[in-house]
């Protein structure tokens, strides 16, 4: 009995010894699993670094030939480019041009500092290719804007496929792409668009973690990344400085890995404010000397744009121009982005959701798992400081009253990170929750979502190419009439010295004693700026023909009359005001009107190149006028937004399919057409 007792318990300690063996076993399985995982989450999150990247070069020619092709072909999208931009850069050039009441002296909301450097680099690329016409220093200038978007672009990826991975980096570059918003965004001559291209080189050295060495911090991420921010505040956009909220907390914040040495946050502080501060006082003091120059006193037009737009300093406030729901941005960014939108969106949540998962594998994660955990701990919280600039800049402009499309502009390419950031986010995700989880299939997944947001983005660009080219259209025709009797319109503009003249090209004379004056109405707004308009001819407004919107820009009084640009840029002013009030003086009867350039809304539907034109016999132009208006040229059609579909006014849509889907949908595709008109003889 002792003997059977005994082999009893014999057997049931083999039994518990070998319960606990297979415990230990399967502990170390999931051990084992859980390491592979965070390995996998590690590879996940760096998004395959050891993927291919294209080169800085082959980056910089994919981004270039979609930006070029913006620069000539996309439409101005904003009337305020043209009449506080192009209008005074043409003034500055050839001495004549429209003045809007921000330039007035008593105002000085506008840095002609900003002008002269587009205008320096119009006159060296006139040196070199000896510009004939206006168009051609037009084009030039935009052709060279959006190269430099294009290049900063280009680096931006780069360094994405060094410090976070090169799937990221490739996705960034294929939304970056296909993005509709950067198509009309890049070649643009605005102050967003400039402090875009800063806020991106910013970003990009921006993307270099925090190093413990300081010297080696500041040449390799903090000096570059404060100059570019600040420079795109105080040379660019005042606004563009939200841009930068994320990348100074990350420095306040986030320690180096190695030794930092003691008063690591005071140092970089002291670091930062000497290379923003001295940048910022170069730039300021450059600007401060141009624009007082131009004003005839000393005058700070950053300050006096933001005390204008946020103080109400004169009375005013910027929601005077118009204000919009807090939704705006997302239902514009939907437009010009999509997909790339959504996920950018969706890049916070998922670096959430992320974190919690990780803080859970982090508590659960044995020895040997634990470098990798603190590895992918602290390229998450890095993550976070990276993808910030997006939803920072989007909560900070939709709390304004006051939202313009071009105000997000200065983080599209941010945007288009965090897009690629969020589908790295829910690989690394689907790899922790899925042991069958492989990386290719995640790839394809990337490719493809980003694919389809490209090609609805390139759907967008045509859409915008082929809806609202009418204006650059129907100035062309004017401006082909007009040559017929210009005998100089070969000779160079005069802009300075250009290598042509070695050869004998010779420059063209003043403007021609004999005026005439170009009038529009209703489509003042669609102006494509005085590079467009022939030698003599001279822009007016008619509020017959419904140019009554608020207060319009008026003329900066012609250097022929002043004797210099200083003569007429800072003298008094007493037909502008900040209160966005009609100013009678700025418009003028029909009757002073050479040629006329509307766009004619009818009722009658007639088919005009398969597509359906509203049209009319002649416009009310010839019910205003007591004179005979004919035709120049043909007319050029474009669409009519109000009266179409959304999905027909959104998306290009050839004329058979647009049928088609009208049919389907019930939608309408409206045009209209712009047309030229020539006074003839009084009746």
């Amino acid at each position: 009995m002792r003997q059977t007792a005994m082999r009893q318990r014999h057997s049931v300690k083999q039994e518990r010894a070998e319960r606990q063996t297979q415990k230990r076993q399967r502990k170390a399985q999931q051990q084992a699993a859980s390491e592979s995982a965070q390995t996998r989450a590690v590879e996940e999150l760096d998004m395959g670094r050891r993927e291919y990247v294209p080169s800085l070069s082959v980056v910089f020619r994919l981004l270039a030939l979609m930006r070029v092709c913006g620069a000539l072909l996309a439409p101005l999208q904003d009337c305020d480019e043209v009449y506080n931009y192009w209008e005074p850069l043409h003034f500055v050039q050839f001495g004549t041009g429209k003045q809007t009441w921000e330039y007035a002296p008593q105002y000085a909301l506008r840095s002609y500092a900003y002008l002269r450097v587009h205008d320096a680099a119009i006159r060296a690329m006139h040196f070199v290719f000896g510009f004939a016409g206006k168009a051609q220093a037009f084009y030039a200038l935009r052709v060279g804007l959006a190269l430099a978007s294009a290049l900063s672009e280009a680096v931006l990826v780069r360094r994405v496929a060094a410090h976070v991975g090169a799937r990221a980096a490739n996705c960034t570059a294929l939304a970056l792409f296909g993005m509709a918003g950067l198509f009309h965004a890049a070649p643009a001559l605005l102050p967003s668009s400039f402090a875009m291209c800063l806020c991106t080189l910013g970003a990009a050295a921006a993307m270099a973690p925090p190093a413990a060495d300081l010297r080696r911090h500041l040449r390799q991420r903090a000096a570059p990344a404060t100059a570019a921010f600040v420079l795109a505040a105080v040379g660019g956009w005042p606004y563009a400085g939200v841009a930068a909220v994320p990348f100074v907390a990350e420095e306040l914040l986030v320690q180096g890995v190695g030794n930092n040495g003691g008063w690591w946050r005071a140092r970089r502080l002291a670091a930062l404010a000497l290379v923003g501060g001295g940048t910022a006082g170069a730039a300021a003091g450059a600007m401060a000397a141009v624009d007082a120059w131009h004003y005839g006193r000393p005058v700070a037009a950053a300050w006096n744009q933001v005390a204008y737009n946020v103080l109400g300093q004169h009375g005013g406030s910027a929601a005077l121009y118009g204000t919009e729901p807090w939704h705006f941005y997302v239902r514009n960014g939907l437009l010009n982005a999509n997909a790339v939108l959504v996920l950018a969106l969706a890049a916070l949540p998922l670096w959430a959701a992320h974190a919690a998962v990780l803080r859970a594998a982090a508590r659960s994660a044995g020895p040997a798992a634990r470098p990798a955990a603190r590895r992918l701990e602290r390229a998450h919280v890095l993550l976070l400081f990276r993808i910030a600039p997006f939803p920072v800049a989007l909560a900070a402009f939709s709390l304004h009253p006051h939202k313009e499309e071009r105000f997000l502009s200065i983080v599209y390419p941010h945007m288009c990170f965090s897009a690629a950031a969020a589908l790295g986010l829910v690989g690394a995700l689907r790899t922790r929750f899925s042991t069958r989880f492989r990386f290719n299939s995640s790839r394809r997944l990337d490719v493809a979502v980003l694919a389809v947001a490209a090609c609805v983005g390139m759907l967008r660009m045509a859409a915008l190419v082929h809806y609202h080219a009418a204006p650059v259209r129907a100035f062309a025709e004017l401006r082909a009439h007009a040559e017929t009797t210009q005998t100089e319109a070969a000779r160079l503009l005069p802009l300075g010295p250009s290598l042509k003249m070695l050869a004998g090209a010779r420059t063209q004379a003043a403007e021609p004693a004999a005026e005439r004056t170009l009038c529009m109405g209703g489509a003042w707004h669609r102006f494509p700026s005085a590079y467009w308009l022939p030698r003599g001819f001279r822009l007016q407004f008619v509020r017959e023909l419904g140019a009554d919107a608020g207060q319009l820009p008026g003329d900066f009084e012609p250097v022929r009359a002043s004797g210099s640009v200083r003569a007429s840029t800072a003298a008094p002013r007493a037909d502008f005001n900040a209160r966005n009030a009609w100013e009678p003086g700025h418009a003028v009867e029909l009757g002073r009107c050479d040629y006329v350039v509307e766009i004619e809304y009818g009722e009658r539907r007639t088919e005009l190149g398969g597509m359906e034109i509203r049209d009319s016999a002649i416009s009310e132009i010839s019910e205003t006028s007591d004179a005979v208006w004919r035709r120049v040229g043909a007319c050029h059609p474009v669409l009519d937004s109000a009266r179409s579909g959304v999905l027909l006014r959104t998306l290009y849509v050839p004329p058979g399919a647009a049928r088609l889907v009208s049919w389907a949908t019930g939608q309408q595709q409206a045009w209209a057409r712009m047309c030229v008109y020539r006074r003839d003889n009084i009746r």
